[in-house]
Formats: C-alpha cells, sequence, structure tokens
C-alpha cells in the first residue's frame, strides 16, 4: 500500500457498508404481498421508527405500541422481532479485504453504526472482523443516532481523533453530510469498488 495523505483514521458505518443487512430480507417474507408490504416499510416500520429504535428507544416497547396502533400487522412485527438476525445476509468480502488491508497498514480504525442496541447484542458475537477495529460506537448503547451531530463529536471525543484527518464512510448522504458538517472528511458508500477510488483521490493506493 503507498499513501501520500493526511487521512490518519478510519471511521465505518456497517450496514450496507460491512454488514450486508436489509430488512426488506426478513419483511419480504412476512409480508410476500407487494401492497401489505409497502405499507408495513412505509406506515408501520417507517424511517422516524428506525431512527427512533436506533437512538435507544426500546425495541419490544416500540414494537407493542405500534401493535396498538396497527393490530392486523401485530403478528408480523413480532415475526420482525423474533427473526430479526435474518435481516442480515453475510458480510461484504470486497469491503472487508479494504478493512484488512488498511489495518495492515497500521491506520487506526473505528465504527459508527446505527444499530437498536437489542439487535445488536444478538448478532455482534458473529462479527469476528470487529478486530479490526480499535472502538465502536452503536446508537442504541449510547442513545444518539447519526445523522445527530452529537454523536459526531462523541466519535471525536472517544476515539481522540481529528476530524479533519479521519474518514467517515457511511452509506446515507445525510450521515455523510453531517459528518463533514462536523469537520471530518467523509465519502458516500456505493461499491467496494468506489470506496477503493475514493481512497485512491486521498492518496491511499490499496494493494
Amino acid at each position: 500500500m503507498t499513501s501520500n495523505t493526511e487521512i490518519q483514521a478510519f471511521i465505518f458505518d456497517l450496514g450496507k457498508v460491512i454488514v450486508d443487512w436489509d430488512p426488506r430480507y426478513l419483511l419480504h417474507e412476512i409480508a410476500p404481498d407487494e401492497e401489505r408490504l409497502k405499507f408495513l416499510v412505509e406506515e408501520v416500520l417507517d424511517l422516524n421508527w428506525f431512527r427512533a429504535v436506533d437512538a435507544g428507544y426500546s425495541l419490544s416497547k416500540a414494537i407493542a405500541e405500534r401493535s396498538e396502533i396497527y393490530p392486523d400487522y401485530a403478528d408480523a412485527m413480532q415475526m420482525y422481532v423474533d427473526r430479526w438476525p435474518e435481516t442480515i445476509r453475510g458480510f461484504f468480502d470486497d469491503t472487508l479485504d479494504i478493512v484488512r488491508k488498511l489495518h495492515a497498514a497500521g491506520f487506526p480504525l473505528y465504527i459508527l453504526s446505527n444499530w437498536a442496541d437489542e439487535t445488536w447484542v444478538r448478532v455482534e458475537e458473529d462479527m469476528t472482523f470487529l478486530k479490526y477495529f480499535q472502538d465502536r460506537i452503536i446508537s442504541g448503547q449510547v442513545g444518539i443516532a447519526k445523522p445527530d451531530a452529537a454523536i459526531f463529536d462523541m466519535a471525536r471525543d472517544r476515539f481522540q481523533v481529528e476530524p479533519k484527518t479521519t474518514l467517515f464512510i457511511d452509506d446515507g448522504q445525510k450521515n455523510v453530510d453531517a459528518a463533514i458538517a462536523a469537520g471530518f472528511q467523509a465519502v458516500l458508500f456505493e461499491t467496494p469498488e468506489k470506496l477503493a477510488f475514493d481512497l485512491r483521490s486521498f492518496g491511499i493506493a490499496l494493494p
């Protein structure tokens, strides 16, 4: 690896960057009818609902409350909780290859991920790649979620990094924009190939 850059550390998101996670993997099975699936995703378990859970709101309580509002979907929501690990299909090997090369080159690596604590503890042990990372912030454990500016301040202080020399990698544009507003370098993750290209633009050439 060659490096001619001011970047000294990296912060990675997990879901859809390293972890092949998508709630639709499971929701398609729970609600195979497209109309019912659309309502479940857009109305019952919408983005605001996910953000509240990611920020530390109890998943069990959130499901119970949602079940009172949408009783016809109560069984589907409980199934979503019970079978939640099925929202993960594995890990992206090409992204992990980049992680391993950065780690081997001596760059400090960290994780900043929106993830409900109740589901994180069910899969954490399966993520053997965590050994490459020096520390991690899981939103549901700290009660703050991206793109809240406070979680980027937390990352700066907890990881003891200088934002202007730290590259944040995330699949959400709002999170990337929030990181940049907090003073970090940041790129939008689309594919591992695009990430390798972005790294080269920062002067980091992977072998």
